[in-house]
């Protein structure tokens, strides 16, 4: 199978995909659409680790680029303005003898129409930009924390620039909702939460659904 790294970028998505199925719209010309494939080298370490680091990844090049500070929204979305504008999706998959990580990123840049149901959802950054640098850009920083999966030089701006820390939240167990508050952020990217019972509860699965409440 194949071993190495690859970029993999569309101008658009037809069937653009987010977490727990859901999708990602993704429509020609407006955004940066584009997957990241990862020959690992060793055994591949928690999953919420590496999508913290693409996020902050994103965030900075974002940021040095065009000048707008977009926050985390734990775990794999930027939001700015209090709206969706990036999305980022990590998954590992073997192919023969070679297992690989697939961060997979999209970025609403210049979306201006979006469907009814994500209108209220989903925004955009409106900025100009060199659609192949910020791409470039983002590829070398995550591919930097791809090859040192031990970093933690994300995890300060991640905990900055995180939108839900002191806020209440849900998230979902199964077929039951919970709710708590969002303490702090461990070392692995896991979200620690005071729960109803002021139990401190560990969230990292991707089973999660975490949802900041109107304070």
């Amino acid at each position: 199978g194949f071993a190495g790294d690859a970029l993999l970028v569309a101008h658009s998505q037809t069937a653009g995909r987010g977490r727990m199925g859901r999708s990602f719209y993704s429509p020609a010309q407006t955004g940066a659409y584009f997957s990241i494939l990862h020959t690992l080298n060793t055994p591949l370490c928690d999953a919420v680790a590496i999508t913290s680091a693409a996020s902050v990844a994103v965030m900075r090049v974002i940021r040095t680029l065009t000048g707008i500070q977009t926050q985390i929204k734990w775990v794999n979305d930027l939001y700015y303005n209090d709206k969706k504008v990036c999305g980022i999706l990590t998954e590992a998959v073997s192919a023969g003898e070679s297992a690989h990580v697939i961060v997979g990123i999209g970025i609403n840049l210049n979306t201006a129409d979006f469907p009814t149901e994500l209108t209220n959802i989903a925004g955009s950054l409106e900025a100009r930009i060199d659609t192949a640098e910020l791409i470039a850009q983002i590829y070398r920083e995550i591919t930097f924390y791809l090859n040192n999966p031990n970093s933690r030089d994300w995890l300060d701006d991640y905990r900055e620039h995180s939108c839900v820390l002191g806020r209440r939240v849900s998230w979902t167990e199964g077929e039951t909702t919970r709710f708590g508050v969002a303490e702090s952020i461990d070392e692995d990217g896991a979200l620690l939460v005071q729960n109803e019972k002021n139990e401190l509860v560990r969230l990292h699965t991707g089973e999660i659904s975490l949802r900041p409440l109107k304070d």
